[in-house]
C-alpha cells in the first residue's frame, strides 16, 4: 500500500514511481482486487474484417474508492492498457471521460468513482476469414485510492468470432461514455486565456449559464489543483480565475484543457496564454 503522502512534487513524485514499477510478491492475489474489479469488454459480439470495433476496460470501484484521469491531479497515476493483438490489429489511444474533482484537502484529484469505462478503438486486419476466433488481450496497471493508495495489475481476455456483420452488446455503457468524452468547442464560442499575476484569467464568452462552468488541466503543474476556481461575469459569458501552481516553473504559453459545462458536458480547450491587454479566440481545427 502506499499513503496520501505519495504526492505529485518534484522529487517525491520520482521516488513514488520507481515503488508502482516494483512487483509485489508473496500475495496470492493482488490486494486491489478487494476494491476494485476490471473487465474487458467489446461494443461488437463479433470482430468484422477490416471494420474499426471499440473495446473497453470496465473499473468497478467499491464505494469510497477511487482512480485517475490522465491528468491525475495532486497525487496518484493514470491508468496504462498494454495490448496483446492478433497480428496485423491497430488500437488506439484510451479515450478519457471528463473526471471529477476529488478534492482531500490540501490537495485535489481528478479522477472517476464507482465505474468509469476507458474505450479504445480497435482496427483488425481486412484478410480475416469468417468463422476464426480472435482472442483479445490486455495487461492493465492501474492505482485505486481512498486513505492510502494501493497499485493494480490485471490481465484481460476475451474472445470474438469473425462475421462479416456484428450487433451491438453493451450499447447503453458505450454510448453513456461517449456522452462524457470532451468535444471540440462550438464554432460560436469565443475563449481565450490571460496571465495576470498569480493567476490565469480563463474568459468563456459562451452565452447564459445556468451553472459555473469547471476547468480540468491537462498538463499537470500548471494550476492549483485545490484551489476553488472563482466565477465572475463578463460581457456574453464567464471568466474562471485559475490560480496557477506554486510548482510552474516556467510561463504557460498554452491552456489545454477540459472545461465541463453542465448540462451540456465536457469540451476540449488549447488556447494561448497571453499577457494583460491582449485577447485570442481559440480556433477549432
Amino acid at each position: 500500500m502506499l499513503n496520501r503522502s505519495c504526492i505529485r512534487w518534484p522529487g517525491v513524485f520520482f521516488a513514488c514511481a520507481v515503488w508502482l514499477v516494483i512487483p509485489v510478491f508473496g500475495f496470492p492475489k493482488n490486494p486491489a482486487d478487494e476494491h476494485v474489479q476490471l473487465e474487458l469488454i467489446s461494443e461488437q459480439n463479433a470482430v468484422v474484417p477490416g471494420k474499426e470495433l471499440w473495446f473497453g476496460i470496465r473499473i468497478d470501484l467499491q464505494d469510497g474508492w477511487h482512480t485517475y484521469w490522465t491528468n491525475p491531479g495532486d497525487s496518484g497515476e493514470a491508468a496504462r492498457i498494454d495490448w496483446h493483438l492478433p497480428a496485423g490489429y491497430e488500437a488506439g489511444a484510451i479515450q478519457w471521460p471528463y473526471p471529477e474533482r476529488l478534492s482531500t484537502p490540501p490537495f485535489a484529484d481528478y479522477g472517476y468513482q464507482h465505474q468509469v469505462l476507458l474505450m479504445v478503438p480497435v482496427r483488425p486486419p481486412a484478410g480475416l476469414k469468417e468463422g476464426q476466433t480472435q482472442k483479445i488481450g490486455a495487461l492493465v496497471r492501474y492505482l485505486v485510492c481512498r486513505e492510502v493508495c494501493i497499485p493494480g495489475r490485471k490481465e484481460l481476455e476475451l474472445s470474438l468470432p469473425v462475421q462479416t456483420h456484428a450487433a451491438s452488446e453493451s450499447r447503453e455503457l458505450f454510448e453513456a461514455t461517449r456522452s462524457r468524452l470532451p468535444r471540440p468547442v462550438p464554432p460560436s464560442w469565443r475563449i481565450s486565456a490571460t496571465s495576470r499575476g498569480d493567476e490565469f484569467l480563463l474568459n468563456l464568452r459562451i452565452g447564459k449559464l445556468d451553472k459555473e462552468p469547471e476547468f480540468f488541466p491537462l498538463e499537470a503543474e500548471q494550476i492549483e489543483n485545490a484551489a476553488p476556481q472563482e466565477a465572475t461575469a463578463i460581457p456574453g459569458g464567464i471568466r474562471l480565475h485559475l490560480k496557477k501552481s506554486k510548482h510552474l516553473l516556467k510561463p504557460a504559453s498554452r491552456l489545454k484543457g477540459v472545461i465541463v459545462i453542465s448540462p451540456g458536458g465536457g469540451y476540449l480547450l488549447d488556447v494561448p496564454v497571453l499577457q494583460s491587454g491582449r485577447d485570442y479566440t481559440q480556433t477549432r481545427h
